[in-house]
């Protein structure tokens, strides 16, 4: 399995939101971004991605059409990567589904620095910076997989 982890992008602080915090969107700057990482990723890295997966809240959902647009890829909002996610509850949820080949999961910090963590079986946490993205190889279970790179933005975004 290739598992691609993305953070979602620059949404609004949660100082200057008066809405619920799952309803909390990117910004303007976020979705310009988000979209201008998508296209640098899919040229410097051309990343196969058979399906996203996202965490339902919208700055996330948002996140991954921006990506799904631009790859192409059919996109399941799916629970289990709402804030608070891991790798027990993520494999729970697969019961009895088989993620695809090469998926993107798309969430939320400090989640996926954890889960990282978790799934390459070492100690330290590897956060991750706003539609910043890794990408995994190996089974989906704590200490089976391998961190093939990891980018933030900046990295892709660099002229």
């Amino acid at each position: 399995m290739t598992l691609y982890l993305m953070r979602h992008g620059i949404a609004y602080e949660r100082s200057d939101w008066s809405g619920s915090d799952d309803a909390r969107p990117l910004t303007d700057e976020g979705m310009i971004r988000t979209r201008a990482v998508a296209k640098a990723l899919k040229k410097d890295k051309k990343p196969p991605i058979d399906a996203i997966w996202s965490s339902p809240l919208v700055r996330a959902r948002q996140t991954a059409e921006i990506v799904g647009d631009v790859f192409g890829a059919k996109i399941l909002e799916y629970e289990a990567l709402s804030p608070g996610t891991n790798v027990k509850i993520l494999t729970k949820s697969f019961s009895g589904k088989t993620p695809p080949d090469h998926v993107l999961f798309v969430g939320h910090e400090p989640d996926f620095g954890i889960l990282l963590s978790d799934l390459v079986g070492e100690d330290d946490v590897h956060p991750f910076k706003k539609a910043g993205v890794a990408c995994l190889k190996g089974e989906f279970k704590a200490g089976a997989m391998k961190l093939e790179w990891y980018l933030a933005p900046r990295d892709l975004l660099e002229d």
